[in-house]
């Protein structure tokens, strides 16, 4: 599998290039269990660097549990999705839809990423006010992979959303519950 820098760049760029309109998710990705594979080595990754600064504040003995708590949150929406899809009648356009899906997650994870350290570094904390822009152009986008990939309504749409947010909090907060007791 390669995830060089090179790569990750190359489907940034055209998450990107889709984002702004100017390609189809087809013509963006590699739509196969590679690709598929690719995506979740790479988003896992970027979740464990940009977590680096919060996580200086936590202290770095919780970041061993939160690299294992993410790839666990990762892997169990990428498998529910799946099964969902299938549940549905429509496990065969999973991987049309969700490679876009976690690129475009990537994406927001990085984009959160540089406005956090603009914010830090700066020391301005006006700057966190790009998030806002970025959180609905990325969510606008989240909402119109899923519809666009998979012909759901809205509300599906959401629930995709919805159903990341939840996997991720309730590992979340197990882990920082076991952290703390521990």
């Amino acid at each position: 599998m390669n995830i060089s820098p090179y790569v990750v760049l190359k489907y940034l760029k055209a998450t990107l290039q889709m984002m702004l309109g100017k390609q189809t998710p087809e013509a963006s990705f590699d739509i196969s269990e590679y690709g598929l594979w690719q995506v979740i080595s790479v988003s896992w990754i970027i979740s464990g660097l940009v977590s680096i600064i919060p996580i200086q504040a936590i202290g770095w003995n919780f970041y061993p549990l939160f690299l294992a708590t993410s790839l666990v949150s990762l892997l169990s929406y990428v498998i529910l999705v799946y099964y969902f899809l299938l549940r549905i009648n429509k496990a065969n356009l999973y991987l049309m839809f969700i490679i876009p899906y976690l690129w475009l997650s990537t994406m927001q994870m990085i984009f959160f990423a540089i406005i956090t350290m603009l914010s830090t570094a700066t020391g301005v904390s006006a700057f966190s006010i790009f998030s806002i822009p970025a959180l609905i152009w990325v969510l606008y986008w989240l909402i119109r992979i899923a519809r666009q990939q998979l012909g759901v309504s809205r509300f599906v749409a959401f629930g995709f959303l919805a159903g990341k947010f939840l996997i991720e909090t309730i590992l979340g907060v197990t882990a920082g519950m076991s952290f703390s007791l521990g």
